[in-house]
């Protein structure tokens, strides 16, 4: 083990973005779909917060 690496100090991408592609495609969401799961795909037009089952999503055109 090298002794200037802290083992308890997180190593890498904290965050896991798996559970933000698109249900349909697996495309990673651009723009504002990164952040906000009720707009479309912007490859196929699906809604990840509707695929996804977590409940009414506002009306929007895809």
């Amino acid at each position: 083990m090298d002794p200037e690496i802290d083992p308890d100090e997180a190593a890498g991408e904290a965050v896991c973005w798996i559970d933000q592609l698109c249900p349909e495609c697996g495309a990673m969401p651009e723009g504002a779909g990164a952040q906000d799961p009720s707009v479309p795909c912007w490859r196929c037009g699906t809604v990840r917060a509707q695929a996804a089952g977590d409940g009414p999503v506002g009306s929007g055109d895809a």
